[in-house]
C-alpha cells in the first residue's frame, strides 16, 4: 500500500468513525461503511486539507461508490495539480 492509499484510508476511517481494517478497496462507502452526505462533505474537506486541493466540487462524488473510487479521485486531482 502506498502513502496516498494510506492517507485516504486514514481520512475515511476517521471521518466515518470505522475500524481501519474495514477500509478496503472494494468497500462500498454507503452500504459497507455508513457514509452519508454530511460524512461525504467531511471527507472532501479532509482530502482538500491533507492534499492541498482547491475546493472539490461535491458533484464529483456522484460516481464515487467505493474506497477505490475515492483513491482514484484523489490521484486524478493530484495529477491535475490539485485543481
Amino acid at each position: 500500500m502506498d502513502v496516498l492509499t494510506e492517507q485516504v484510508r486514514s481520512i475515511l476511517a476517521t471521518e466515518l468513525q470505522v475500524d481501519p481494517e474495514r477500509i478496503v478497496a472494494g468497500a462500498n462507502l454507503r452500504a459497507d461503511l455508513g457514509m452519508d452526505s454530511v460524512a461525504a462533505l467531511n471527507v472532501l474537506f479532509a482530502a482538500e486539507e491533507t492534499f492541498g486541493f482547491e475546493q472539490i466540487d461535491p458533484t464529483e462524488l456522484a460516481d464515487v461508490a467505493t474506497v477505490a473510487d475515492i483513491e482514484r479521485l484523489v490521484r486524478a486531482r493530484l495529477a491535475k495539480g490539485g485543481a
